[in-house]
């Protein structure tokens, strides 16, 4: 979403003619607050982190809507002002957000216009330096049209942005048209799903299978998937069996208060959780990573070509390593302890020795009968890796789901 979108519109009898000196004297007197989104786990189906959205409320109460000052401020340039301020605001709010709940990451949203100087970047590296904000704590969030305008100030930025280990996410990614080259360049660490192709996603085989594919592309890439406009339980599931990592809709909860958001943080609430998504996920890295492996050793040895230093670095991978070992070491550890997990370790680790086997073969210009037989073995280590995944499927831990509106009274969604 672009800065301070909010998923309502204006009523149509909503005051008009907002001007930029009305702005600047909000600005000034404090008028701007961040309302805050929570955003789910779908692994552990607790609360992560929020999406701080910015807000006009006056001091009557009323509220000017984001659809009436945006337009003005984006185009004079007076957006980067408001940004840099907020800052502040958004420190302040962080801070009493981790007195509650430790861990989570608050994300806010940066203009393209943000960019076209340093002053943005420059004001946040000042906070890290100064202590008063970790750069683990936020997540800068850039347009997809922005990140695909391509401008040299902003990758630049970006980049910066990374070095000092902040999280970049490319929001409203779908709506417009993102190529996988864009991506590669590009250093975000995260992508939101617009919320217009999830609310689609039910109307045809064809749209959910362009959401399942984005989810798989992001994941292949090494990013973060979090989907917004999540309103039914349904949908939640079906992201979740696709192997979306986040989730973010008024199925979950509105946009609220900070006071509220605190309250929401506290309540304990739970959603469901579940590994199925991301063990489908494992499955399909340990089988294109054995085509892989065994096309670039069959080729090399057809056409007589030694490997790239970069293909022979991905034939030795260790067990550890690959995409399968990390989600082993990483998020698979919650399955840790059953008997399956422990079978999967040895196959896998199996598998890889059998793997660099083969390499050592292949250097070695043995016979084709050797290779073939060091194939045959790595295939039976891979089909006993799949059957282990897929038994680990119907041991994923669950809790009973705590219906997040029926059980946290304390939040007024607005």
């Amino acid at each position: 979403m672009p800065p301070a979108q909010v998923v309502l519109s204006a009523p149509r009898d909503a005051a008009k003619g907002v001007t930029l000196q009305a702005i600047r004297q909000a600005l000034q007197r404090g008028e701007f607050i961040y309302y805050y989104q929570p955003k789910v786990s779908m692994v552990s189906g607790r609360i992560a982190g929020a999406e701080a959205l910015l807000r006009w409320r006056r001091p009557d109460g009323s509220m000017v809507y984001p659809n009436e000052f945006i337009p003005v401020v984006e185009s004079t340039g007076f957006i980067t002002e408001i940004t840099i301020r907020m800052l502040e605001r958004l420190v302040v709010d962080i801070a009493r957000i981790r007195s509650v709940e430790t861990g989570l990451v608050v994300s806010f949203n940066a203009s393209a216009r943000d960019f076209e100087d340093r002053r943005f970047v420059t004001a946040l590296f000042r906070l890290f330096d100064s202590g008063r904000l970790a750069s683990e704590e936020i997540e800068v969030e850039v347009t997809e049209s922005a990140a695909l305008a391509g401008k040299a100030e902003l990758v630049e930025q970006l980049l910066q942005l990374r070095n000092r280990r902040v999280a970049l996410a490319m929001d409203d990614f779908g709506a417009g048209y993102a190529s996988i080259d864009a991506l590669s360049c590009l250093p975000f660490t995260s992508l939101k799903l617009d919320n217009g192709v999830v609310r689609r996603m039910h109307a045809s085989e064809k749209d959910a299978w362009i959401v399942n594919s984005n989810i798989r592309m992001a994941h292949t890439l090494g990013f973060d998937v979090v989907a917004e406009g999540v309103e039914t339980e349904i949908t939640y599931r079906e992201l979740q069996q696709a192997g979306c990592s986040h989730a973010q809709g008024y199925w979950i909860a509105r946009p609220m208060p900070l006071e509220d958001f605190l309250a929401f943080a506290a309540s304990g609430q739970s959603w469901p959780d579940g590994e199925i998504g991301l063990i489908h996920m494992a499955i399909l890295d340990h089988l294109e990573w054995r085509k892989f492996l065994i096309n670039k050793l069959v080729l090399s040895r057809q056409l007589h070509l030694p490997l790239s230093k970069e293909d022979a670095r991905r034939c030795q991978l260790a067990a550890t390593d690959c995409r399968l070992g990390r989600w082993y070491d990483g998020p698979g550890r919650r399955l840790a302890g059953t008997a399956e997990y422990t079978e999967l370790g040895k196959a896998h680790t199996a598998l890889h020795a059998c793997a660099k086997h083969m390499f050592e073969l292949s250097k070695a210009r043995t016979t084709p009968e050797q290779l073939g037989s060091a194939i045959r073995e790595l295939s039976e280590h891979s089909v006993s890796i799949v059957a282990r995944l897929q038994a680990l499927e119907q041991v994923t831990p669950r809790r009973p789901r705590a219906n997040a509106k029926a059980s946290f009274s304390g939040v007024k969604n607005r």
